[in-house]
């Protein structure tokens, strides 16, 4: 399983990734990493790898993790969703051919973005995700609604009809994502 972490600043949007086995085929990133949404220099951390690199896309940044930083830094007004799906990419060795899975990352992405504290979101290798913090169904709904453009939402990697978006309240404050489709 991968579990996703957020937390905000007035300046940045920051994620921590951490992955560990989860009893799947393919290959299997594991440890923490940490992508970086603040304009300037990248925090100092002693012991980690820090890519010199800004990232501009989920495949940029999937590249720098799957090479082995510890800590990636990332463009400002990209995808708000790259920085999941490029975790999964690292954790998972997703392809473009893993559409569905792509495209719950995606959505998973999406809602974490929308959020207005700290929050988590754990992805499994299909995809599926749930959603914890100070949330709601209906919430998270709006939130999407107003990202996806005629409905639906398009990435270099998969496009995302909203319809196909299944949330459900699991508890007051955890949401279960599902996608019926993806194209």
């Amino acid at each position: 399983m991968l579990r996703i972490g957020t937390w905000r600043s007035p300046e940045s949007v920051d994620v921590i990734a951490c992955g560990w086995h989860d009893g799947g085929p393919g290959p299997l990133g594991t440890g923490v990493k940490l992508i970086y949404g603040t304009p300037g220099a990248a925090p100092h951390l002693p012991g980690l790898q820090v890519g010199e690199v800004i990232a501009r896309s989920a495949e940029e940044i999937a590249e720098l993790l799957v090479q082995g930083m510890d800590v990636v830094r990332t463009a400002p007004g990209g995808c708000p969703a790259a920085p999941v799906v490029a975790a999964g990419i690292w954790h998972y060795g997703w392809t473009r051919r893993d559409r569905g899975a792509l495209a719950g990352a995606t959505v998973a992405g999406l809602a974490l973005a929308a959020q207005p504290g700290p929050c988590m979101v754990e992805i499994w290798r299909d995809g599926r995700s749930s959603l914890d913090g100070d949330v709601t169904a209906a919430a998270v709904r709006a939130d999407l609604a107003d990202r996806f453009a005629d409905g639906r939402y398009r990435t270099p990697e998969v496009t995302v009809p909203l319809e196909s978006v299944r949330l459900s309240q699991e508890a007051p404050s955890r949401i279960r994502i599902a996608l019926a489709a993806a194209h």
